[in-house]
């Protein structure tokens, strides 16, 4: 039986050894228990969004790349499909990202790098590893 690859782990691993961190070290920053850091670098359990996102803050990620992780985890969830607010991106439009992504075709083993919308430019967009980009301009309205 083939081993599955413990990716969320092998990227949470990699952001804490980056920032010097301890397991208890960075469940002290993030506001989890130290079990819960383990049991996600060590593949044991998947965390939801939210505990996702309160990690990736312990560990000061940049926005592009807390997005990324928290991508990675909820492509392993059975349970969560919600994206944190990401300060200053309405939560409506990141919550509906996973949709896009899976009507897209597009798998998080395919992803090489997202650039979240910026003052300069609009566009969400999602750089795949075959060369390819999408793109997306999301304007809201209010309903009438």
């Amino acid at each position: 039986m083939k081993k599955k690859v413990n990716k969320i782990g092998i990227l949470l691993k990699g952001y804490r050894k980056r920032a010097n961190l301890t397991q208890p070290q960075l469940a002290g920053a993030s506001g989890v228990a130290t079990s819960i850091v383990n049991d996600v670098e060590n593949g044991i359990r998947n965390a939801g969004s939210k505990t996702l996102d309160r990690i990736a803050r312990g560990l000061n990620l940049s926005d592009e790349e807390r997005f990324t992780f928290i991508m990675v985890g909820l492509s392993l969830s059975k349970r969560d499909f919600l994206i944190p607010d990401f300060s200053d991106y309405p939560p409506e439009v990141l919550n509906y990202l996973p949709f896009v992504f899976q009507k897209s075709g597009i798998l998080p083993k395919t992803v090489k790098k997202i650039i979240l919308p910026s003052k300069e430019d609009k566009r969400f967009q999602v750089v795949l590893k075959n060369g390819k980009t999408m793109a997306m301009e999301i304007r809201l309205s209010p309903v009438k």
